[in-house]
C-alpha cells in the first residue's frame, strides 16, 4: 500500500524574461506555488499554482492558505485514490481554482510515477510531440516587431499577440508589425476580455483590410459576454476561442450548447485535469475545437500540459510556452524544445 507522507507547499517566484503586458495590467515577476505530494515509496508528484493578471485572488498566498486547510488531511490516504482526493480537494477550495489544479496535478504526477506509468502515456500516447504558438506582449510595435522577428528565426511558425482594446491603433500598430517582421507566421490574437463586441468586430475588419493572416481572436468581450461571440465570428470572419469564459468544465458545456465558440481554450490553472478531460469529451461529441493554453509557469509546472497536448492528440491550437517566457529553474521536466516543436523525452515523462 502506497500512501501520501507529506504534502510541501513551495514559493517560487519566476521572473519574466520581458514585462508581460495584457488587457489586465503588467507583470516582470510571476509569484507562483509548487506542490509536492511525497509517498511512502520514496515517490514525488509535482504540480504548480501560477498567480496571473486575470485573476488576481487567486495570488502566492491565497493559494497557499487555501491548500494549507486540506493538506493534513492527505496525510495516509493511498495514492491509488487520487481521484476521489483531487474531487474532495476542488470541492473543499474551488474558489482558488488554480491551487486545486496544482494538487490535483501533483497527485496525478505522484500516481503515474509510483505505477511507472509516463503521464503522456496515461492521457493515451497519442503523439509524443506538438507544436506550440508563442505569444507576443501588448508591447509598443517596434518591440512587438523584433520579439516576432526573433520568433520567426527561431522556428515559430505561430504568434499570438496581446491586444488591450484601448487603444485600436496602438494595438493594430503592433499586429502589422508583427506580420511585417514574420510575414510567414499565421496569427493569433487574444483581447483577454478588453474589447467590446462592436469593437471586436471592427477589429477584424481592420485585420481583414490589411490581408493579415488571422487564425484565431481568443477572449475579445468579457467572460459573461459569451453570447457575443456568435455575433463576433459571423460578422468579423474570424473564429473565436472562449478562455475567462471557460473556467470549466460547466462552461464549456454551456458554450457547447449555446454554440457560441468555435474554440475552447483548455487551461489546467482554469478546471484540473478531471475538468480537462471532460471538455475534451463534451467538445468531441459536439466537434468544437480546442486550444490547450497555460499561465506563467516554469518548465515543471508545464509539463502536465504539454503531457496532455501530446497524450490526447486532442488540441487543434496549442499555447504552451509559459518556460519560454519566464526564467525558469533548473527541474526535472519530461518534455524538450526545439524551436516550436515540444517533445517527450525519450524514455521519460
Amino acid at each position: 500500500m502506497t500512501v501520501i507522507t507529506k504534502v510541501d507547499l513551495i514559493p517560487l517566484n519566476l521572473t519574466m524574461r520581458q514585462p508581460f503586458v495584457t488587457a489586465h495590467g503588467r507583470k516582470n515577476v510571476s509569484r507562483n506555488l509548487q506542490v509536492a505530494v511525497r509517498l511512502s515509496d520514496g515517490t514525488t508528484g509535482g504540480g504548480e499554482a501560477s498567480a496571473s493578471l486575470a485573476w488576481p485572488d487567486q495570488n502566492q498566498e491565497a493559494m497557499r492558505r487555501a491548500l494549507q486547510q486540506i493538506a493534513p488531511l492527505l496525510i495516509g490516504a493511498e495514492i491509488r485514490r487520487f481521484r476521489s482526493l483531487s474531487a474532495d480537494a476542488w470541492q473543499a477550495i474551488w474558489k482558488f481554482h488554480t491551487a486545486a489544479a496544482a494538487l490535483e496535478c501533483a497527485l496525478l504526477d505522484a500516481y503515474t510515477r509510483s505505477r511507472r506509468i509516463p503521464l503522456w502515456k496515461w492521457f493515451g500516447g497519442r503523439s509524443r510531440s506538438v507544436t506550440t504558438s508563442l505569444t507576443i506582449s501588448a508591447w509598443p510595435a517596434r518591440a512587438a516587431g523584433q520579439a516576432a522577428r526573433r520568433a520567426a528565426k527561431q522556428g515559430f511558425c505561430h504568434l499570438k499577440i496581446k491586444l488591450t482594446g484601448k487603444d485600436r491603433d496602438a494595438d493594430l500598430e503592433r499586429v502589422m508589425a508583427v506580420h511585417r517582421a514574420a510575414p510567414k507566421a499565421a496569427l493569433w490574437l487574444d483581447g483577454n476580455q478588453g474589447f467590446t463586441p462592436r469593437q471586436a468586430i471592427g477589429f477584424c475588419g481592420e485585420a481583414r483590410k490589411r490581408s493579415l493572416p488571422v487564425e484565431l481572436f481568443e477572449q475579445p468581450v468579457p467572460r459573461g459576454e459569451w453570447r457575443s461571440f456568435r455575433e463576433i465570428e459571423r460578422e468579423g470572419k474570424i473564429p473565436v476561442a472562449a478562455d475567462e469564459s471557460a473556467r470549466s468544465a460547466a462552461d464549456a458545456r454551456k458554450l457547447i450548447r449555446g454554440r457560441a465558440a468555435s474554440v475552447i481554450n483548455v487551461k489546467l490553472a482554469k478546471c484540473g485535469i478531471s475538468g480537462a478531460l471532460e471538455t475534451i469529451r463534451l467538445a468531441r461529441r459536439a466537434n468544437v475545437r480546442l486550444m490547450i493554453g497555460c499561465m506563467a509557469e516554469s518548465k515543471m509546472g508545464i509539463s502536465p500540459s504539454v503531457a496532455l497536448a501530446c497524450g490526447s492528440g486532442a488540441f487543434n491550437y496549442v499555447d504552451l510556452d509559459s518556460h519560454l517566457l519566464t526564467v525558469s529553474p533548473p527541474c526535472r521536466a519530461g518534455f524538450s524544445t526545439r524551436g516550436d516543436v515540444l517533445s517527450i523525452r525519450p524514455g521519460n515523462r
